[in-house]
């Protein structure tokens, strides 16, 4: 993305002496129709010349209006008038204003006062009669009179702006208002260097020129130094000419704190808003009036900038501000959420009933991507682009270490600018150890303004100890260290101190972080009187015993220390001994001690002396069998000792940890088990992950009653667990997934009722004795099997690999009510009960590898909702087995039939007669052939097969021509014919035969796909075939026989049909097709009827988008969702509805044209252009962009990008920018789906351009059009139809398509998968 330009109008603006040169005729308009232009001009701040005032007497008039022109002036105004012509003055200045343009970006605006711009280019009229004049007076120099006539010609050809029947008044206003746009001017100073903020810019924008008289608030918030108030400015630079008045309010928060601060922003307001008619205000309770009697009566637009406290607001402009209607106000914040509903209400004297969201808007303004940062830190530092290529190492490390802080890079940039390579390097290692003061002066003040202490220190450790770890474990942490964690938080997140990432952990900007230690170093010169100690600092006090009261935090994690001293070859001899210890009296003076971590750390001495207030001990790496006796642990509340050498954490003396509520001893190989649980009264997760020698857990486990997780994940000794186990009434998660030996599930488990999680992958629960028993009992009672005894709370059921077989699959799933996702891969069960249907809940059915699974029953449906197309039809597979979030069938070699999906078999199972009814043939050898199924990734040898197909039957046959029953036949992938006029029958069904041969294995990528088009009818019907027969050679064809239905008289006699294929990796020999028609039935009301069995063919998928982000992340796709949606009662358009970036594999066959309907419009490249088709009674009401993006490299990772849509016609554009994130690798695409929403605004006729701009190349853009009937305008429009409740992808191709790419996302993934396990 290059640097904004937003700066390079103003700078050529600056050099002009003069905004505008105004030319007039005197005795016309001068004293009336000028005058008050050029008055208007001036109080808008426009400086205008104009020869009355600005030549001086004495100077030679030609020389200054002539460097008025040409050099002093942005913009010429010519007022033609009724004798403009008949001044050589007014036509000598007209012509050099002309010949000055032709060769400069001087703006000529022409003005047609009394005139039409008919007269002045074709010189009629009073025009005529002043040429005629001066072709008499000046017959020697007709040259001169040819130049006026062709200057005239030339400006009147410009357009300019007519009088014709409008006010003087309104007239004069909208020339200002042009004059305004065309110099963009900037009231407002920003930095010379703008990157990274259009995108926020844009989203702005839209909110201020919504066109609504709605007022609003826009709070910008962000970190201090993100760069709030420069986009504030830049948003006001661009919005001023809108507003009636503006006014921007620099540094409230200090200002305010001023002697007579307060006064004195009121004053600049009122000042600004009346254009400098402020009278005396007296009191801030004056001036509050006076603001709101300003305000009332225009429409104004002002900024608060930097406001921290939302009293502030109401000191300045009081409360129920009487805002005129299309009003706005900007506050810039580093407080999330500084206005609340409450003050929001209070502040505009809203009703109860109105919508908060309505009216104030958050724009969260983000750290610049790595790119971004690099070339604006290179502006600074070297003036370009992009950095020198010697400095490229040193200035791609500072750009990561100021973590896309535009202060930041402005800051270092500036100061290294010009510096050699050895400073470059000497500035870098002393950042890392000592933070640039200015930078942090502006940090710290977010950290200064939070309320209280609390809130204060409980930022101190997260910045010291807990950035990157789970929120809810940090919260329970801190809370026992007598933090309102949870409210704490929010503050934090509030002043942007802190985020939580979308995995619940905690973030903060690096610089935020070295903020926070900073303030902590500046406590004290003496290590060891400091609060909080962390990494060498910590290790330096340990070793040094410098230890007091004061600390209250410590944390080092030796290993990594240990890494980083050999690295930095480090000359400290004491971490480059053979073995580290420290020694335990080293804690003796910490008293306060309750954070601390010691990973692998070894101590040496006894515990007696150590500190007793240790709320989180993090030892990882313990080097000890036991616990140490002498180690006082009762007030923990978190122990974590992964990967320790414990054998048993405590002996059989009873331990007592009332307080203890997290402990993790994940990885100790060494841990034979662990005893008396009973004292852990408020134990909350237990995790004993890859515990492998763990042979027990304790009985009194079942004492536990607050237990909620316990994750014994890959314990390969445990065979049990106790009977107690059942009396975990809190427990949520029991993971036992594998623990190859374990074979004793628990009877008692329908008693957890909280229980939503159990996991027993690659367990041999099918192998134990008590199994068999179990269930031999179970079943002659008629009970069912043990899934009846699984409590109906479990949401997520995973049992892949545990060897099940069809005898211990039980026949109702009923059981299981709230079951959302089921994991039954790799056993061999050869079917699934018909019961499955019931689970109305479930989502995720995992199926990969079942290499025995013969047969599926109808899966249950989530909430999709089945459209009707009447253009487009799409037929397939994949959106029903899609149906669920994901079920995934990948491997599963022997399945013939998914009910109500898909089915196959032998074509020995059908007669003679039903082959030559489907096919067309009178015999079918029976020659073994390869057929690969794309739904489950598997190639089988077999006879010839019936394949029935969501409706459509096929079978694939060993032969070299189209059989001669096929009545049209062509070479190639395309036919066309036209169906035979008798209009006593209908074409029920039409018979395709295609001959084709193997080129590429590129053919197992992509589904083969047949298309009809009934051109007389424009409708399309699109097959997306989930087999394929491969050729045993290259050289080798088959015949791909198709039996396809017609419905609803989609195809009558006479209408014009053709037929494609499209399938990568074939190659197309012959295509032949045959029609079967039947004689119509016909009732008393003359309307034709017949009954279709498959009626239930998928045409189109209504997909709503909560639907569409539950998919997360599948394989190496990822789905992005980005929604701009303003929350209006009414209608605005055109309005993005819907847009979705997909990341996934490169795949050279992106967009298959043949998918789209015939409103469908595609290029190479990123521009698109079009003219909108006319639809009799239609207009359009949705257009659909898939724009192909793709990255050459892996180093953009975060990147903008941009949609623009323009109207030639109308002369109107509309932009959407995307903000992308992520691209996992290179060459790897980026399907851009956006949905636009449009009444009226395109019409028949109209010349479109679709233009998408990337930092990434754009391969390919498609362009779709959906019309609707023009009923349906003016009812949406007068009923306020809310478009935005019902975001769906719409589009008869778009969905296929996005299912497609999700599918094929799948299949790499498994393919992944199982490589690893090759390996």
């Amino acid at each position: 993305m290059a640097v904004s330009m937003l700066q390079e109008s103003s700078s050529s603006i600056s050099r002009c002496t003069y905004d505008v040169f105004l030319s007039f005729r005197g005795t016309d308009t001068r004293k009336n129709f000028t005058d008050h232009l050029y008055m208007a001009l001036v109080q808008a701040g426009i400086h205008t010349f104009r020869d009355d005032d600005e030549i001086e007497r004495g100077e030679s008039i030609k020389d200054e209006i002539e460097r008025a022109i040409l050099h002093e002036s942005k913009i010429s105004i010519i007022v033609f008038s009724k004798n403009y012509a008949s001044s050589t003055w007014c036509l000598n200045e007209l012509a050099m204003i002309m010949e000055h343009r032709k060769f400069s970006k001087h703006i000529v605006l022409p003005i047609f006062y009394d005139v039409k711009p008919s007269q002045v280019r074709k010189q009629t009229g009073s025009f005529a009669e002043a040429f005629a004049r001066h072709e008499e007076s000046f017959k020697s120099e007709m040259d001169m009179v040819q130049r006026w006539r062709a200057a005239l010609r030339e400006v009147a050809d410009l357009g300019g702006m007519p009088l014709e029947d409008r006010h003087e008044s309104q007239f004069i206003q909208d020339i200002v208002k042009q004059v305004q746009n065309k110099l963009h001017r900037n009231t407002l100073y920003v930095p010379p260097y703008l990157v990274g903020i259009d995108f926020l810019v844009t989203r702005i924008n839209w909110w201020l020129g919504d066109g609504s008289n709605n007022v609003g608030i826009a709070i910008l918030c962000g970190i201090g130094g993100i760069g709030k108030t420069t986009i504030a400015k830049v948003v006001c630079n661009l919005n001023i000419q809108r507003f009636e008045s503006f006014s921007f309010l620099a540094d409230v928060r200090e200002t305010i704190q001023e002697r007579n601060g307060l006064v004195r922003l009121q004053r600049q307001l009122i000042s600004d808003i009346l254009k400098g008619k402020a009278n005396k205000i007296y009191n801030s309770d004056d001036g509050i009036i006076k603001i709101k009697e300003a305000v009332r009566r225009r429409r104004v637009l002002f900024v608060l900038d930097d406001v921290d406290d939302p009293d502030i607001i109401t000191k300045i402009v009081g409360t129920q501000i009487p805002l005129h209607p299309g009003s706005k106000i900007i506050i810039t914040s580093r407080h999330q959420c500084l206005l609340s509903d409450p003050f929001i209400r209070q502040m505009f004297d809203l009703e109860a009933s109105s919508s908060y969201g309505d009216l104030c808007k958050v724009f969260e303004v983000k750290e610049l991507a790595f790119n971004e940062s690099l070339q604006l830190f290179s502006w600074y530092a070297f003036g370009q682009n992009d950095p020198i290529d010697s400095y490229m190492e040193c200035a791609r490390s500072v750009v990561k270490h100021c973590g896309g802080l535009p202060l930041a890079l402005q800051v270092l940039g500036s100061s290294l600018s010009g510096k050699s390579i050895n400073v470059w390097r000497s500035a870098l290692e002393k950042l890392k150890a000592i933070p640039d003061s200015k930078i942090q002066k502006i940090l710290r003040i977010s950290y200064d303004s939070l309320q209280d202490d609390h809130d204060k220190n409980l930022f101190l450790d997260i910045a010291c100890v807990f950035i990157g770890k789970d929120r809810d474990y940090t919260t329970t942490i801190l809370d026992g260290c007598d933090y309102y964690t949870t409210i704490g938080i929010e503050n934090l997140m509030n002043r942007s101190l802190l985020v939580v990432n979308e995995k619940n952990k905690l973030m903060m900007h690096q610089m935020i972080r070295d903020m926070g230690r900073n303030i902590i170093r500046q406590e004290s010169s003496d290590l060891g009187k400091r609060s909080r100690l962390w990494h060498k600092d910590a290790f330096d006090a340990l070793r040094q015993k410098i230890g007091t009261k004061t600390i209250k935090c410590l944390t080092i994690d030796l290993q990594r220390l240990l890494e980083e001293t050999t690295a930095n070859r480090s000359k400290n001899p004491f971490l480059h001994s053979n073995e580290v210890v420290i020694e335990t009296d080293a804690f003796v003076k910490m008293k306060r001690l309750k954070l601390l971590q010691l990973d692998y750390v070894k101590l040496k001495g006894d515990y007696s002396d150590f500190p007793r207030c240790l709320i989180w001990l993090c030892w990882h790496g313990f080097p000890q069998y036991y616990l140490p006796t002498d180690l006082d642990v009762s007030r923990l509340v978190v122990l974590e000792m992964r990967n320790s050498s414990l054998k048993c954490v405590w002996t059989d003396t009873k331990c007592f940890l009332p307080n203890l509520k997290i402990l993790n001893l994940s990885h100790s190989h060494s841990l034979l088990k662990i005893l008396n649980l009973s004292s852990l009264r408020n134990l909350e997760r237990l995790m004993l992950k890859d515990c492998i020698k763990l042979t027990e857990v304790d009985q009194s486990i079942g004492e536990i009653k607050t237990l909620a997780v316990l994750n014994l994940k890959g314990c390969k000794s445990l065979k049990r667990l106790p009977r107690t186990i059942g009396s975990l009434e809190s427990l949520e998660e029991l993971i036992l997934t594998g623990c190859s030996t374990f074979n004793d599930v628990p009877r008692d488990l329908q008693n957890m009722t909280s229980l939503r999680v159990l996991s027993l992958d690659g367990t041999a629960i099918y192998d134990s004795n008590a199994w068999l028993s179990w269930l031999s009992l179970k079943r002659s009672k008629e009970l069912g099997f043990f899934w009846a005894s699984l409590p109906c709370s479990l949401v997520k059921l995973s049992l892949e690999s545990c060897r099940l077989s069809d005898d211990v699959m039980p026949s109702d799933l009923s059981y299981l009510p709230s079951l959302k996702s089921l994991n039954l891969s790799r056993n061999p069960i050869h079917s699934l009960p018909e019961s499955i249907i019931r689970l109305t809940k479930l989502d995720e059915l995992l199926l990969t590898c079942c290499k025995e699974l013969q047969w599926l029953p109808m899966l249950p449906t989530r909430n999709l909702h089945v459209i009707m197309s009447q253009s487009l039809s799409k037929i397939s597979s994949l959106p029903c087995l899609l149906n669920l979030k994901r079920c995934v069938v990948f491997g599963c070699e022997k399945l013939t039939e998914v009910q109500g999906v898909f089915k196959f078999e032998p074509i020995e199972n059908f007669e003679v007669e039903q082959i030559k009814s489907l096919f067309s043939m009178l015999s079918i050898r029976s020659t073994e052939l390869q057929i690969y199924n794309y739904l489950t990734d598997t190639k089988i040898v077999a006879t010839p097969q019936v394949f029935h197909d969501s409706g459509i039957t096929s079978c694939f046959v060993s032969g070299s021509e189209v059989p001669i029953l096929f009545e049209y036949r062509s070479q190639g992938s395309e036919i066309s014919f036209s169906l035979p006029q008798n209009p006593d029958e209908k074409v029920s069904w039409l018979n395709l035969c295609i001959v084709y041969s193997l080129v590429s294995d590129e053919i197992f990528e992509f589904l083969p796909s047949v298309h009809i088009v009934n051109e007389t009818k424009k409708l399309t019907w699109s097959y997306f075939s989930s087999f394929i027969g491969i050729p045993e050679t290259n050289s080798n064809t088959i015949l791909w026989l198709i039996h396809w239905p017609v419905m609803d008289y989609q195809l009558e006699n006479g209408d014009l049909v053709s037929c494609k294929l499209s399938a990568s990796g074939l190659d197309i020999r012959e295509l032949g097709v045959t029609c079967v028609s039947e004689t119509k039935v016909m009732y008393e009301d003359d309307t034709p009827q017949y009954s279709q069995e498959n009626a239930d063919i998928w045409r189109g998928i209504e997909l709503k988008d909560e639907e569409l982000l539950k998919l997360g992340s599948n394989g190496n796709m990822k789905v992005q969702i980005y929604n701009d949606l303003e929350e209006s009662k009414m209608i605005a358009s055109p309005k993005v509805l819907y847009d979705c970036g997909l990341i996934s594999a490169f795949d050279p066959y992106d967009l298959p044209a043949d998918g789209c309907s015939h409103h469908a419009n595609h290029a190479v490249g990123n521009k698109v252009s079009f003219v909108v088709t006319r639809s009799s009674g239609q207009h359009v009401g949705y257009l659909i962009l898939v724009a192909i993006l793709n990255a050459e490299d892996d180093k953009i990772f975060d990147f903008l990008s941009r949609i623009e849509i323009v109207n030639n016609t109308k002369d109107t554009k509309w932009i959407f920018h995307k903000r992308f994130i992520g691209i996992p690798k290179a060459k790897n695409n980026i399907y851009w789906f956006s949905l636009w929403r449009f009444m009226g605004e395109l019409e028949d006729g109209d010349q479109v351009d679709c233009t998408v701009f990337s930092d990434l190349s754009v391969k390919r853009c498609t362009v779709d059009l959906e019309y609707e009937p023009d009923d349906d305008l003016p009812h949406k429009c007068s009923s306020g139809y809310q478009h935005l409740r019902g975001k769906t992808i719409s589009s008869d191709w778009l969905l296929p398509l996005f299912l497609h790419h999700l599918f094929k996302s799948q299949r790499t993934l498994y393919r992944i998968h199982s490589l690893d396990k090759l390996e």
